[in-house]
Protein backbone atom coordinates (compact mmCIF):
# COMPACT_ATOMS: atom_id res chain seq x y z
CA UNK A 1 0.00 0.00 0.00
CA UNK A 2 1.30 3.82 -0.50
CA UNK A 3 2.38 5.54 2.28
CA UNK A 4 0.18 8.39 3.19
CA UNK A 5 1.36 11.89 4.65
CA UNK A 6 -1.19 14.42 6.37
CA UNK A 7 -2.69 16.37 3.63
CA UNK A 8 -1.31 20.06 3.08
CA UNK A 9 -4.14 22.60 3.31
CA UNK A 10 -5.47 23.73 0.42
CA UNK A 11 -4.43 27.15 -1.28
CA UNK A 12 -7.59 29.06 -1.99
CA UNK A 13 -6.63 31.12 -5.15
CA UNK A 14 -8.83 34.13 -6.05
CA UNK A 15 -6.56 35.93 -8.56
CA UNK A 16 -4.68 35.55 -11.77
CA UNK A 17 -1.41 36.26 -10.56
CA UNK A 18 -1.93 33.49 -7.97
CA UNK A 19 -3.06 30.94 -10.81
CA UNK A 20 -0.41 31.87 -13.24
CA UNK A 21 2.38 31.39 -10.28
CA UNK A 22 0.97 27.94 -9.46
CA UNK A 23 0.46 26.83 -13.19
CA UNK A 24 3.87 27.70 -13.56
CA UNK A 25 5.07 25.39 -10.88
CA UNK A 26 3.04 22.58 -12.04
CA UNK A 27 4.12 22.73 -15.16
CA UNK A 28 7.77 21.55 -13.54
CA UNK A 29 5.97 18.56 -12.66
CA UNK A 30 5.40 15.50 -14.71
CA UNK A 31 1.84 15.19 -13.06
CA UNK A 32 -1.06 17.26 -11.74
CA UNK A 33 -3.80 15.73 -10.20
CA UNK A 34 -7.17 17.49 -11.66
CA UNK A 35 -10.89 17.96 -10.69
CA UNK A 36 -13.81 20.06 -11.51
CA UNK A 37 -16.75 21.14 -9.34
CA UNK A 38 -19.79 22.92 -11.75
CA UNK A 39 -23.58 23.20 -12.22
CA UNK A 40 -25.57 22.15 -14.78
CA UNK A 41 -29.51 22.53 -13.77
CA UNK A 42 -30.75 25.30 -16.34
CA UNK A 43 -28.30 25.76 -19.05
CA UNK A 44 -26.62 23.52 -22.04
CA UNK A 45 -23.00 24.32 -21.10
CA UNK A 46 -21.99 23.25 -17.11
CA UNK A 47 -21.10 26.45 -15.11
CA UNK A 48 -17.79 25.93 -13.99
CA UNK A 49 -17.91 26.43 -9.98
CA UNK A 50 -14.46 25.32 -8.99
CA UNK A 51 -10.79 23.68 -10.45
CA UNK A 52 -9.20 21.65 -8.30
CA UNK A 53 -5.24 20.92 -8.98
CA UNK A 54 -2.69 18.94 -6.70
CA UNK A 55 1.00 18.53 -7.11
CA UNK A 56 3.14 16.55 -4.59
CA UNK A 57 3.19 18.70 -1.42
CA UNK A 58 0.29 21.12 -2.35
CA UNK A 59 -3.69 21.11 -2.97
CA UNK A 60 -4.81 24.20 -4.97
CA UNK A 61 -8.58 25.24 -4.91
CA UNK A 62 -8.87 27.94 -8.02
CA UNK A 63 -11.91 29.97 -8.14
CA UNK A 64 -12.99 30.24 -11.99
CA UNK A 65 -15.44 33.36 -10.98
CA UNK A 66 -12.89 35.37 -11.28
CA UNK A 67 -13.02 37.08 -14.72
CA UNK A 68 -9.83 35.93 -17.18
CA UNK A 69 -8.55 33.39 -14.88
CA UNK A 70 -9.42 30.53 -17.16
CA UNK A 71 -6.67 32.04 -19.60
CA UNK A 72 -4.06 31.56 -16.73
CA UNK A 73 -4.94 27.96 -16.31
CA UNK A 74 -5.02 27.11 -19.75
CA UNK A 75 -1.38 26.85 -20.29
CA UNK A 76 -1.66 23.64 -17.48
CA UNK A 77 -4.56 21.89 -19.45
CA UNK A 78 -1.98 22.11 -22.45
CA UNK A 79 1.08 20.93 -20.68
CA UNK A 80 2.39 17.71 -22.88
CA UNK A 81 4.87 16.98 -20.35
CA UNK A 82 1.96 16.97 -17.82
CA UNK A 83 -0.02 14.03 -17.08
CA UNK A 84 -3.29 14.88 -15.98
CA UNK A 85 -4.44 12.53 -13.48
CA UNK A 86 -8.61 12.90 -13.27
CA UNK A 87 -11.13 10.45 -12.20
CA UNK A 88 -13.90 9.82 -14.63
CA UNK A 89 -12.64 12.47 -16.87
CA UNK A 90 -15.63 12.84 -19.14
CA UNK A 91 -17.91 15.67 -17.51
CA UNK A 92 -14.53 17.32 -16.90
CA UNK A 93 -13.28 17.34 -19.58
CA UNK A 94 -15.86 19.11 -21.69
CA UNK A 95 -16.65 21.80 -18.93
CA UNK A 96 -12.90 22.69 -18.91
CA UNK A 97 -12.93 22.69 -22.68
CA UNK A 98 -15.66 24.91 -23.00
CA UNK A 99 -14.63 27.38 -19.93
CA UNK A 100 -11.37 27.54 -20.49
CA UNK A 101 -11.15 26.96 -24.20
CA UNK A 102 -8.32 23.39 -23.49
CA UNK A 103 -9.33 20.17 -23.13
CA UNK A 104 -6.92 18.62 -20.49
CA UNK A 105 -4.24 16.17 -22.20
CA UNK A 106 -2.22 14.10 -22.01
CA UNK A 107 -4.57 11.81 -19.05
CA UNK A 108 -4.24 9.46 -16.98
CA UNK A 109 -8.08 8.29 -15.96
CA UNK A 110 -7.93 6.35 -12.79
CA UNK A 111 -11.15 5.09 -13.56
CA UNK A 112 -10.14 3.33 -16.74
CA UNK A 113 -7.11 2.13 -15.46
CA UNK A 114 -9.11 0.34 -12.33
CA UNK A 115 -11.15 -1.21 -15.09
CA UNK A 116 -8.27 -2.23 -17.39
CA UNK A 117 -6.58 -3.75 -13.91
CA UNK A 118 -9.70 -6.12 -13.29
CA UNK A 119 -12.37 -3.69 -11.45
CA UNK A 120 -15.47 -4.91 -12.36
CA UNK A 121 -17.66 -2.15 -12.61
CA UNK A 122 -16.28 1.55 -13.06
CA UNK A 123 -15.31 2.08 -9.56
CA UNK A 124 -16.31 5.44 -7.80
CA UNK A 125 -13.67 7.49 -6.48
CA UNK A 126 -14.86 6.48 -2.86
CA UNK A 127 -14.65 3.22 -3.85
CA UNK A 128 -11.52 2.97 -5.10
CA UNK A 129 -9.80 5.27 -2.53
CA UNK A 130 -11.04 2.91 -0.36
CA UNK A 131 -9.90 -0.25 -2.31
CA UNK A 132 -6.39 0.99 -3.00
CA UNK A 133 -5.82 3.34 -0.02
CA UNK A 134 -7.62 1.81 2.52
CA UNK A 135 -9.61 5.21 3.60
CA UNK A 136 -12.86 6.44 3.77
CA UNK A 137 -14.17 9.62 2.36
CA UNK A 138 -16.76 11.74 3.39
CA UNK A 139 -19.25 12.85 0.81
CA UNK A 140 -21.88 14.87 2.44
CA UNK A 141 -20.73 18.03 0.44
CA UNK A 142 -21.98 16.66 -2.68
CA UNK A 143 -24.27 18.95 -3.76
CA UNK A 144 -23.19 22.21 -2.75
CA UNK A 145 -24.12 25.23 -4.91
CA UNK A 146 -20.29 25.54 -6.34
CA UNK A 147 -21.37 28.86 -7.55
CA UNK A 148 -22.29 30.06 -4.20
CA UNK A 149 -19.38 32.58 -2.14
CA UNK A 150 -18.08 31.85 -0.03
CA UNK A 151 -17.29 28.28 -0.02
CA UNK A 152 -17.63 27.11 3.63
CA UNK A 153 -14.45 24.93 5.42
CA UNK A 154 -16.25 21.45 4.64
CA UNK A 155 -16.86 21.99 1.14
CA UNK A 156 -13.37 23.14 0.81
CA UNK A 157 -12.39 19.81 2.29
CA UNK A 158 -14.58 18.02 0.23
CA UNK A 159 -12.94 19.51 -2.70
CA UNK A 160 -9.64 19.37 -1.92
CA UNK A 161 -10.20 15.41 -0.90
CA UNK A 162 -10.99 15.31 -4.60
CA UNK A 163 -7.16 15.57 -5.95
CA UNK A 164 -5.81 14.64 -2.56
CA UNK A 165 -5.53 10.85 -3.34
CA UNK A 166 -5.61 10.88 -7.03
CA UNK A 167 -1.64 10.66 -6.96
CA UNK A 168 -1.30 7.69 -4.54
CA UNK A 169 -4.35 5.97 -6.97
CA UNK A 170 -1.98 7.03 -10.01
CA UNK A 171 1.30 5.29 -8.75
CA UNK A 172 -0.92 2.56 -7.57
CA UNK A 173 -2.62 1.90 -11.24
CA UNK A 174 0.48 2.62 -13.08
CA UNK A 175 2.39 0.34 -11.93
CA UNK A 176 -0.20 -1.98 -12.11
CA UNK A 177 -0.70 -1.61 -15.68
CA UNK A 178 3.10 -1.26 -16.91
CA UNK A 179 2.83 -4.88 -14.74
CA UNK A 180 -0.02 -6.60 -17.09
CA UNK A 181 1.44 -4.77 -20.29
CA UNK A 182 -1.60 -2.57 -20.66
CA UNK A 183 0.02 1.24 -20.07
CA UNK A 184 -0.80 1.68 -23.82
CA UNK A 185 -3.97 0.74 -23.46
CA UNK A 186 -4.79 3.18 -20.90
CA UNK A 187 -3.36 5.95 -22.95
CA UNK A 188 -5.20 4.78 -26.07
CA UNK A 189 -8.49 5.05 -24.40
CA UNK A 190 -7.65 8.08 -22.28
CA UNK A 191 -6.99 9.42 -25.68
CA UNK A 192 -10.58 8.87 -26.87
CA UNK A 193 -11.91 10.42 -24.57
CA UNK A 194 -10.15 13.74 -25.19
CA UNK A 195 -11.08 13.41 -28.78
CA UNK A 196 -15.18 12.74 -27.50
CA UNK A 197 -14.79 16.00 -25.87
CA UNK A 198 -12.74 18.27 -28.37
CA UNK A 199 -16.00 17.27 -30.71
CA UNK A 200 -18.31 19.73 -31.63
CA UNK A 201 -21.45 18.38 -31.03
CA UNK A 202 -22.83 14.61 -31.85
CA UNK A 203 -23.34 14.67 -35.56
CA UNK A 204 -25.95 11.48 -35.07
CA UNK A 205 -27.42 12.12 -31.71
CA UNK A 206 -30.75 9.47 -32.88
CA UNK A 207 -27.92 6.76 -32.27
CA UNK A 208 -28.17 7.44 -28.37
CA UNK A 209 -32.24 6.92 -28.70
CA UNK A 210 -33.39 3.75 -26.82
CA UNK A 211 -34.74 1.45 -29.54
CA UNK A 212 -33.69 3.34 -32.45
CA UNK A 213 -33.55 -0.32 -34.38
CA UNK A 214 -37.50 -0.41 -34.37
CA UNK A 215 -37.70 2.84 -36.10
CA UNK A 216 -38.29 2.94 -39.80
CA UNK A 217 -35.42 4.54 -41.89
CA UNK A 218 -37.46 7.69 -42.62
CA UNK A 219 -38.65 7.78 -39.14
CA UNK A 220 -34.99 8.07 -37.64
CA UNK A 221 -34.36 10.70 -40.68
CA UNK A 222 -37.00 12.97 -38.75
CA UNK A 223 -35.85 11.91 -35.25
CA UNK A 224 -32.39 13.35 -36.48
CA UNK A 225 -33.95 16.23 -38.00
CA UNK A 226 -36.11 17.16 -35.29
CA UNK A 227 -32.84 16.38 -32.72
CA UNK A 228 -30.23 18.39 -34.77
CA UNK A 229 -32.54 21.49 -34.31
CA UNK A 230 -33.36 20.85 -30.89
CA UNK A 231 -29.30 20.20 -29.81
CA UNK A 232 -28.25 23.28 -31.92
CA UNK A 233 -31.00 25.61 -30.32
CA UNK A 234 -29.92 24.12 -26.41
CA UNK A 235 -26.60 25.43 -27.48
CA UNK A 236 -27.53 28.82 -28.59
CA UNK A 237 -29.84 29.67 -25.91
CA UNK A 238 -27.84 27.77 -23.51
CA UNK A 239 -30.70 25.87 -22.08
CA UNK A 240 -30.98 22.25 -21.25
CA UNK A 241 -32.01 19.92 -24.39
CA UNK A 242 -35.02 18.39 -22.68
CA UNK A 243 -36.01 22.26 -22.28
CA UNK A 244 -36.51 22.58 -25.96
CA UNK A 245 -37.73 19.39 -27.13
CA UNK A 246 -37.48 16.04 -24.66
CA UNK A 247 -36.56 12.63 -26.56
CA UNK A 248 -40.39 11.50 -25.71
CA UNK A 249 -41.62 14.05 -28.02
CA UNK A 250 -39.39 14.06 -30.50
CA UNK A 251 -39.97 10.40 -30.92
CA UNK A 252 -44.00 10.44 -31.05
CA UNK A 253 -43.34 13.37 -33.79
CA UNK A 254 -40.68 11.60 -35.95
CA UNK A 255 -42.86 8.45 -35.76
CA UNK A 256 -46.12 10.72 -38.36
CA UNK A 257 -45.64 10.83 -41.67
CA UNK A 258 -46.31 14.29 -42.65
CA UNK A 259 -48.14 15.25 -39.68
CA UNK A 260 -50.95 18.11 -39.58
CA UNK A 261 -50.60 20.58 -36.74
CA UNK A 262 -53.17 18.86 -34.80
CA UNK A 263 -51.19 15.80 -34.65
CA UNK A 264 -48.10 17.53 -33.31
CA UNK A 265 -49.69 19.77 -31.09
CA UNK A 266 -51.35 16.18 -29.79
CA UNK A 267 -47.85 14.53 -29.51
CA UNK A 268 -46.24 17.53 -27.54
CA UNK A 269 -49.59 17.65 -25.41
CA UNK A 270 -48.92 13.64 -24.15
CA UNK A 271 -46.74 14.36 -21.80
CA UNK A 272 -49.26 16.80 -20.03
CA UNK A 273 -46.96 19.72 -21.64
CA UNK A 274 -49.02 21.73 -24.63
CA UNK A 275 -47.22 24.08 -26.18
CA UNK A 276 -48.67 25.34 -29.78
CA UNK A 277 -46.10 27.43 -30.60
CA UNK A 278 -43.62 24.39 -30.53
CA UNK A 279 -46.07 22.14 -32.20
CA UNK A 280 -45.82 24.84 -35.20
CA UNK A 281 -42.05 24.56 -35.23
CA UNK A 282 -41.89 20.86 -35.71
CA UNK A 283 -44.36 21.28 -38.32
CA UNK A 284 -42.29 23.61 -39.92
CA UNK A 285 -38.92 21.70 -39.54
CA UNK A 286 -41.07 18.49 -40.87
CA UNK A 287 -42.41 19.30 -43.70
CA UNK A 288 -39.00 20.74 -44.81
CA UNK A 289 -37.27 18.81 -47.93
CA UNK A 290 -34.98 16.45 -46.68
CA UNK A 291 -31.24 17.83 -46.86
CA UNK A 292 -28.53 15.13 -48.91
CA UNK A 293 -26.80 15.17 -45.73
CA UNK A 294 -30.11 14.00 -43.79
CA UNK A 295 -29.95 11.24 -46.25
CA UNK A 296 -26.62 9.99 -45.89
CA UNK A 297 -27.20 9.40 -42.18
CA UNK A 298 -26.07 6.34 -40.70
CA UNK A 299 -29.30 4.58 -39.41
CA UNK A 300 -30.08 1.62 -37.42
CA UNK A 301 -31.97 -2.08 -37.62
CA UNK A 302 -32.59 -4.97 -36.03
CA UNK A 303 -29.98 -7.93 -36.46
CA UNK A 304 -30.99 -10.39 -38.85
CA UNK A 305 -30.82 -13.86 -37.83
CA UNK A 306 -28.07 -14.21 -38.98
CA UNK A 307 -26.36 -11.38 -37.43
CA UNK A 308 -27.74 -12.54 -34.42
CA UNK A 309 -25.97 -15.56 -34.40
CA UNK A 310 -22.95 -13.88 -35.35
CA UNK A 311 -23.66 -11.59 -32.34
CA UNK A 312 -23.92 -14.66 -30.25
CA UNK A 313 -20.56 -16.47 -31.57
CA UNK A 314 -18.57 -13.16 -31.43
CA UNK A 315 -19.93 -12.37 -27.65
CA UNK A 316 -18.55 -16.22 -26.60
CA UNK A 317 -15.21 -15.00 -27.75
CA UNK A 318 -15.34 -11.50 -26.04
CA UNK A 319 -16.34 -13.57 -22.89
CA UNK A 320 -13.72 -15.74 -22.74
CA UNK A 321 -11.11 -13.27 -23.69
CA UNK A 322 -12.23 -10.72 -21.04
CA UNK A 323 -11.97 -13.91 -18.86
CA UNK A 324 -8.43 -14.47 -19.91
CA UNK A 325 -7.45 -10.66 -19.25
CA UNK A 326 -9.54 -11.09 -15.48
CA UNK A 327 -11.71 -7.64 -17.19
CA UNK A 328 -15.09 -7.33 -17.43
CA UNK A 329 -16.62 -8.66 -20.90
CA UNK A 330 -18.35 -5.20 -21.21
CA UNK A 331 -15.50 -2.92 -20.58
CA UNK A 332 -13.38 -5.19 -23.15
CA UNK A 333 -16.87 -4.44 -25.76
CA UNK A 334 -19.76 -3.11 -25.11
CA UNK A 335 -22.86 -4.58 -26.68
CA UNK A 336 -23.59 -1.75 -29.16
CA UNK A 337 -19.89 -2.69 -30.06
CA UNK A 338 -20.56 -5.82 -30.55
CA UNK A 339 -23.68 -5.52 -33.11
CA UNK A 340 -21.67 -3.42 -34.96
CA UNK A 341 -18.86 -6.08 -34.92
CA UNK A 342 -21.31 -8.59 -35.93
CA UNK A 343 -23.05 -6.52 -39.11
CA UNK A 344 -19.93 -4.98 -40.51
CA UNK A 345 -17.17 -7.42 -39.15
CA UNK A 346 -15.08 -4.88 -37.70
CA UNK A 347 -14.94 -2.91 -34.76
CA UNK A 348 -16.46 0.57 -34.61
CA UNK A 349 -13.55 3.09 -35.22
CA UNK A 350 -13.73 4.83 -31.65
CA UNK A 351 -12.77 1.47 -30.23
CA UNK A 352 -10.48 0.45 -32.71
CA UNK A 353 -6.96 -0.30 -31.43
CA UNK A 354 -5.36 -2.46 -28.51
CA UNK A 355 -9.37 -3.94 -28.78
CA UNK A 356 -8.31 -5.14 -32.50
CA UNK A 357 -5.43 -7.29 -31.14
CA UNK A 358 -7.06 -8.88 -28.39
CA UNK A 359 -9.72 -9.92 -29.90
CA UNK A 360 -7.55 -11.14 -33.56
CA UNK A 361 -8.93 -8.21 -36.03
Amino acid sequence: MSVTHPAPAPLWIASRDAAARFVAGACNHTTVALDTEFIRTQTYYAELGLVQLAVPGSIALVDPLIEGIGADLAPLMAASGTIKIVHSASEDLEVLGHALGQVPEPLFDTQIAAVLCGYEMPPSYQKLVQAELGIALDKHATRTDWLKRPLDDEQLRYAAEDVEHLHPLFERLDRQLRELGRRQWLDEDCARAVARARASGDPYPHLKVRAIERMSPAQQQRLWRLLMWRDAEAMQRNRPKRWILDNPVAIRAALLERPSRSDLEAAVAADGKPSPRLAQKLETILHAEASAEELAIPLQSLLTEAEKARAKTLRETVVKEAERLGISADSLLPRRALEHWARRDQLPDDLRGWRDGVLGL
